[in-house]
């Protein structure tokens, strides 16, 4: 696994060598405008994205590369407990957002959990099909009427739950779990994320279904 930690201070860049350097192989990016021309050029599987530095914040750099790599994840590094830089975060589409100190098993524990599967054969075991929609678990791709799809991450992780379980209900404290394990956050942020995953996915999306108190269903047949 390919990890990518951009942070503006040389000896936190050191102690996150120390640390995770036995577990990843690791690029570490001292200066976060140097992550952009990083990226044009080279795979990884996940950042790691300090929010505070003096060039340009995190949520700034974020926004710049979702353009081009939606689908990458990305965990937040901060020092701020603010729940306004959590929600901030976590809305802008970032996978995680970890609170400074974070101990080394946890924080092994979550990049792992955060790291998807890399786009390879689609082979039949790895799409998901219903009635014109495909799910290409690989890419992290939908399919519909033949036109490709980028989802982001949590997007994903949102349909392939439902497809892969069609008409199951599941709660919205299960799909908060399974999204930000450890992390509190207001329901609205599934809302908004799904909102967003149902404009595309349109007319696949009218059978994602909000069943009053009860949470989310694909409902097929």
């Amino acid at each position: 696994m390919h990890i990518t930690i951009v942070d503006d201070i040389r000896d936190n860049l050191r102690s996150y060598n120390e640390l995770l350097s036995p577990t990843f192989n690791l690029e570490l990016i001292q200066n976060p405008l140097d992550l952009i021309s990083f990226l044009a050029k080279t795979q990884t599987d996940l950042i790691l994205l300090d929010l505070h530095m003096p060039a340009i914040n995190g949520f700034e750099l974020y926004q710049k590369f979702k353009v081009t790599h939606p689908d990458l994840p990305v965990i937040f590094l901060s020092g701020d407990p603010s729940e306004e830089s959590l929600i901030r975060g976590l809305n802008l589409g970032a996978d995680d957002f970890i609170v400074k100190p974070v101990s080394l098993r946890e924080l092994v524990a979550r990049i792992k959990n955060k790291i998807t599967l890399k786009p390879g054969s689609n082979s039949p075991d790895n799409i998901l099909s219903f009635d014109g929609f495909k799910l290409y678990c690989d890419m992290q791709m939908a399919e519909i009427a033949d036109e490709k799809i980028q989802l982001t991450p949590i997007e994903f992780k949102l349909i392939h739950l439902l497809a892969k379980n069609p008409n199951k209900v599941f709660s919205r404290d299960y799909i908060t779990n399974l999204l930000w394990p450890n992390v509190h956050v207001q329901n609205q942020n599934i809302d908004t994320h799904l909102s967003n995953l149902r404009k595309k996915l349109m007319p696949f999306s009218r059978y994602i279904k909000t069943i009053k108190s009860r949470g989310y269903i694909l409902r097929i047949g």
